[in-house]
Order: structure tokens, then sequence, then C-alpha cells
């Protein structure tokens, strides 16, 4: 089976009150809905400057001066980072062992991610993802979901590389899982919801 699964919202839990939290401390209300477009569901309002961060289309230095340039006096470059990363409330272990044993069964597992530069640097330092074997991001393919490119960038490289099919599909947003839908793939919301399937 080929299995292709979302990180955020899927494998790893999102803190959306503490990283808005800390954001709200350095921008204020209006600076941080102004300046990130950030939604309660991680997720940037498009054209935001979290959304061209999740495209690639800005660097993390363009990412963090352009805070610090609205935010309070005294900000440092580090606390903006460290509010970013207060996003990710980390992977529960179960779920790590249940893709592992997915993995351990023959599944091939590729992971697609609305993600970032600084996301992206901090869960590699967290996490073994070796049971994954390919890792698709939004900020290095320059295009998010639910766009349709990255879906066509992504499953022209299941096709090429004789991936089993169907595909089956995990994430948590209902318009991420539609345009999968679009290309064929069988979606689920849950990691519970595809293991379910698998044992029925």
């Amino acid at each position: 089976m080929t299995i292709i699964l979302d990180l955020g919202g899927v494998l790893m839990q999102h803190n959306m009150p503490e990283c808005m939290a800390r954001f709200r401390a350095i921008l204020g209300e209006e600076g941080m809905a102004e300046v990130l477009g950030m939604k309660s569901n991680a997720e940037g309002v498009p054209n935001s400057l979290m959304d061209q961060y999740e495209c690639g289309s800005v660097s993390t230095d363009e990412f963090v001066n352009a805070i610090l340039s609205r935010a309070k006096a005294g900000t440092t470059a580090q606390e903006v980072k460290d509010a970013w990363n207060a996003m990710h409330a980390g992977i529960p272990a179960e779920r790590m062992s249940l893709i592992q044993s997915w993995k351990d069964k023959g599944h091939r597992l590729v992971m697609l991610s609305n993600n970032n530069a600084l996301h992206w640097e901090d869960i590699h330092l967290k996490y073994d993802f070796s049971m994954f074997d390919y890792m698709f991001s939004s900020h290095l393919v320059h295009c998010n979901k639910p766009n349709r490119g990255i879906y066509e960038v992504v499953h022209q490289y299941l096709v090429d590389n004789h991936y089993e099919q169907p595909y089956h599909f995990v994430d948590d947003l209902p318009a991420n899982r539609h345009m999968g839908e679009a290309f064929g793939w069988i979606t689920y919301p849950t990691l519970d919801a595809l293991n379910q399937t698998m044992h029925e």
C-alpha cells in the first residue's frame, strides 16, 4: 500500500493557542493579523506573509525581519523564531510507532506537508523520519495544499517510481483531502481512520 501523510494535525500536534499568544505579545492583535495573516488552524491566509513563507517565496531572514519591523521594541529574532516553533507541540510516540509498523509491514510512506524552513529544520532535529521514502514540503516545492500544483508533483513522483495504486492520503483538512480525491487518492482525516480500514 502507498500511504501519503500530512504532518501538522495528522502526525504533529498543533499548539496554536501558545503560538498565537506569543505573537500577540510581540505584534499585538491587529499586527498579528496584518503581518502574519495567521488563522487558528495553522494555515496562512492566501498571499499573507505566512502563506509566502510556507511556499518558500520569502526566506527565513525576510520572514523574521518582516515581523521584527512591526514588533514591540526590544523583540529579538530568536524570540520570533521561538514563537513560530511554538506552533508545534510534538509528535506522540504512538503515532510514530504506528507508521513505523506500517513501514515494517512493507507499506511505502510519503509525506506531503504545508511547511516552512524553520519548522522543517526543527522537526528534523527532533525526529527520525527515515521510515518515509520521500518527504514533500510546500516551501521546497514552492506550492502549498490545496493548490493543484503540489499534488501534481507528488502524483507524478509516485507514478514515475511505480508506487502501488491506489494511493491512500491522510490529511486533517477537508479542502486538502478534496484535492487529493481529484487525483483518485483515497482519503482519510486521521491515522486511526486509515488504520481501521487496513484492519477491516
